[in-house]
């Protein structure tokens, strides 16, 4: 859907650059140092027309260069002289831009996708729920390109060529007026025409850049899937499901150049009868004595080099609408503002003691027809070790993430060490959680890189440590590279028991003052659930532990177990003998 002038685009993408601004101008002004050297560039055919094979004599302003002003021999070593010397400049200045011009433009679009890509980590994690990732790694990846066809090629090349077109006008109505008009009206009504469909052309481009977008997501779904893919066998469906979104990409993307080709033809159609026409003029001016057959040619050069910039405007109002569609969906999604924001004032938080307390706590997902969770009252004092159970969907996973404010709930609050969380900076906040999940992920990079994910800077002996109180330091030994081996694509080169030792040990390196544990053995056989647990009870010591879990084996150390059912989250049973209010719920 268009929201936005093309004007805005414009100037939101020279607010992005503000940091490239000196180089923008210097671009500017290589793109304006070239108008001279236009002006120059026809000027060594006159002279050999007019004063070399010709015996007009040398115009005033350049007959100074030429002992005595006379024409022959020394003209037409003048004219060899300003050939050389306007080709050698021009491969100069063509050089010079290019290589500025590559820099600036790689240089602003990985800037921008890296501004991009951090805001997409920081934005809600329901948007990434409904989206899911493919979405936004398309706009990183083929969107945000557009900003140097915006910021740098959008409105440089346009004043450039507004400056060169007014200057080969100039010159061109000096010499033949009627002509310079001539160029003019047939060149600017079709521009006109180009100008107002450009909203047109700019509606289709989104299409073809949404239909882009789910041709795109059908690869990463499959890619992401190829076990099920392949254990299936449905290696064929998915290629007939990428290749019916990628031509339904295809059928948009050719509607939108039938319309840029049309509108191009038409310019084009424009400028060769307009040159015919100034052609058939200036030779009947010629005949008439009115001007000199070496001025046609300077003015069938100049014309040449008017209309250049004209189609510059032209084709330029058509081809930027599908750069301001792609910046238009870009700088949508850095104004998508996340569900969970830091407040300005937000207060800082070294080391929590860990008592946690949801105070009437109502939270709804999106699109739901009643409450996830309603009206939560539970106070969890420091050192406590609950339990939480419930069936799949309850809402378990849901007490987790508003903890670490993955959201926010719509009613009442939660506190932390009598703070509400609301109100501490998020870094410090989340610095508090060490996390074990049923699904670990791992990246590909290595075993240490992946445990000292939880600790950045952390040594080589404090991960060590960490792995020998996971009990991972052994099997990592036998590996490879040992610490240095690669666990490949989210760990797949290690088993599922190893992968949760590596979680441990990023736990255990960040030693964090609470824990929570999201069926962190539920994926595992008997005999490694049994060696994980034993790891487990270790690691909860001295901590505030939230434990979601099903299996006994887990649960069997905890103080308190509490059960999810309709949104609420009730006492079920004692399970061992605690200190009075370790754990109370109120309500």
């Amino acid at each position: 859907m268009i929201k936005t002038a093309p004007s805005a685009i414009y100037l939101r993408a020279l607010r992005e650059v503000r940091a490239f601004w000196p180089h923008l101008g210097l671009v500017l002004l290589l793109g304006l140092a070239w108008t001279p050297l236009a002006l120059l560039t026809p000027l060594p055919v006159k002279l050999i027309v007019d004063n070399v094979l010709g015996d007009q004599p040398l115009p005033a302003y350049i007959a100074w260069a030429v002992p005595g002003g006379a024409g022959g021999e020394p003209a037409l070593a003048l004219a060899i002289v300003l050939s050389l010397g306007i080709a050698l400049l021009g491969i100069v200045h063509t050089a010079a831009d290019w290589l500025l011009r590559e820099y600036v433009a790689e240089r602003m679009v990985v800037d921008f996708r890296g501004k991009l890509f951090l805001h997409s980590l920081h934005a809600s994690l329901l948007s990434h729920f409904q989206r899911g990732a493919h979405e936004p790694a398309y706009r990183i990846n083929l969107d945000a390109p557009a900003l140097q066809w915006t910021a740098l090629y959008g409105i440089i090349p346009v004043i450039v060529a507004l400056t060169s077109l007014g200057s080969m006008l100039y010159v061109t109505s000096l010499l033949a007026p009627r002509l310079a008009m001539v160029a003019l009206a047939t060149s600017v009504p079709v521009i006109l025409l180009i100008h107002f469909n450009q909203k047109r052309m700019r509606s289709k481009w989104h299409g073809v850049r949404e239909k882009e977008s789910e041709a795109q997501s059908v690869v990463q779904e499959a890619l992401g899937a190829l076990r099920v893919v392949t254990v299936f066998g449905q290696e064929q469906r998915e290629q007939q499901r990428y290749l019916g979104a990628a031509r339904a990409s295809l059928r948009a993307r050719l509607r939108v150049v039938q319309l840029e080709g049309a509108l191009s033809m038409g310019l084009g159609l424009a400028t060769a009868l307009g040159t015919t026409a100034i052609l058939y003029l200036g030779v009947r001016d010629v005949q008439a004595g009115i001007i000199a057959t070496g001025d046609l040619l300077l003015i069938m050069g100049y014309i040449g080099q008017l209309y250049g910039p004209l189609q510059t405007i032209g084709n330029h109002i058509t081809g930027q609408q599908r750069a301001i569609a792609s910046a238009e969906r870009a700088f949508g999604m850095l104004d998508e503002k996340p569900m969970v924001e830091e407040r300005p004032d937000a207060r800082a938080l070294d080391h929590a003691r860990g008592e946690i307390v949801f105070d009437d706590v109502t939270f709804s997902y999106p699109n739901t027809d009643r409450p996830t969770l309603q009206q939560v009252n539970v106070r969890l004092h420091a050192g406590a070790k609950v339990g939480v159970v419930g069936r799949s969907g309850a809402g378990k996973s849901t007490l987790i993430n508003l903890l670490v404010r993955m959201f926010d709930p719509q009613q009442g609050r939660i506190l932390l060490d009598g703070h509400d969380i609301r109100e501490l900076k998020l870094a410090d906040l989340r610095r508090q959680f060490s996390m074990v999940s049923q699904e670990v992920v791992l990246f590909s990079t290595s075993v240490a890189e992946n445990i000292a994910y939880a600790k950045p800077g952390a040594s080589r002996a404090e991960i060590m440590e960490a792995a020998r109180r996971a009990d991972a330091h052994e099997f990592i030994s036998r590996l490879p590279q040992g610490y240095d081996t690669p666990v490949g694509d989210r760990g797949m080169l290690l088993s599922g028991g190893e992968r949760q030792r590596l979680s441990l040990a990023r736990a255990f390196l960040k030693d964090a003052p609470i824990l929570l544990l999201d069926e962190p053995t539920s994926a595992l056989d008997n005999q490694t659930e049994a060696a994980i647990t034993d790891c487990l009870e270790r690691l909860v010591e001295g901590r505030t532990v939230l434990i979601i879990a099903h299996h006994q084996t887990v649960l069997r150390e905890v103080d308190y177990l509490f059960r999810v059912d309709g949104g609420r989250v009730l006492e079920e049973e004692r399970l061992a003998v605690a200190v009075p209010e370790l754990l109370k719920v109120t309500g």
